[in-house]
């Protein structure tokens, strides 16, 4: 009799432990991200190739020919955080080694109207002469910007002397422009040069 009891008690709880088991299991690769530095949502469709005006021409990413790539997207009048995120990106670029010539570096603007290409390259190369900057027409930018999941909206009516509010996150694809990770200010040089050799 109780034996039954205990039968009867546990099959009460059955339905509320699988629940707990299903959300552990939908959770996991989230909680994983976050221990390894990782904030993409899991299932979120972030990346994918793209083409943008660079110095030298149009750029396709898929022509990088490197095994991975960082990505970061700004503006060149942005007044502390863009020039901040850059300055670590080409810190961990440094970092690398030898290693650095298997990682592209590209700046993205988010500001097309007053970004052109020669400001965006000269920008980003004031970091690190081997980050390529990109730019280009506004659609194309926003095409790009949804594909990576990037915020950006003007702050200010005046059409020429404006910030810009924005994400700020440093991407790192892999060559098929698959996300591997995603750097926010939080995460420390030291893991992202970590995090960046064990995917090479």
């Amino acid at each position: 009799m109780q034996i039954h009891k205990k039968l009867d008690s546990l099959k009460r709880y059955a339905p509320l432990v699988a629940a707990c088991l299903l959300a552990g299991l939908v959770a996991f690769p989230f909680l994983r991200n976050l221990a390894t530095g990782e904030r993409g949502m899991p299932g979120a469709q972030i990346g994918g190739h793209f083409t943008l005006q660079t110095s030298a021409g149009p750029l396709d990413t898929a022509s990088l020919g490197t095994e991975l790539t960082m990505i970061y997207f700004g503006y060149t009048y942005c007044p502390d955080v863009c020039p901040t995120e850059l300055a670590r990106m080409a810190h961990v670029y440094k970092g690398l080694g030898s290693d650095k010539t298997r990682v592209s570096g590209l700046f993205v603007t988010v500001d097309p109207e007053r970004d052109t290409v020669a400001a965006v390259t000269e920008y980003a190369q004031a970091f690190d002469p081997a980050f390529k900057g990109l730019s280009g027409d506004r659609v194309r930018i926003e095409q790009v910007m949804r594909r990576y999941q990037v915020y950006a909206q003007k702050a200010g009516k005046d059409p020429r002397n404006y910030t810009v509010d924005h994400s700020s996150r440093i991407y790192l694809m892999d060559r098929d422009a698959k996300l591997m990770a995603l750097f926010t200010m939080d995460t420390d040089i030291p893991t992202i040069i970590n995090q960046v050799k064990n995917f090479l």
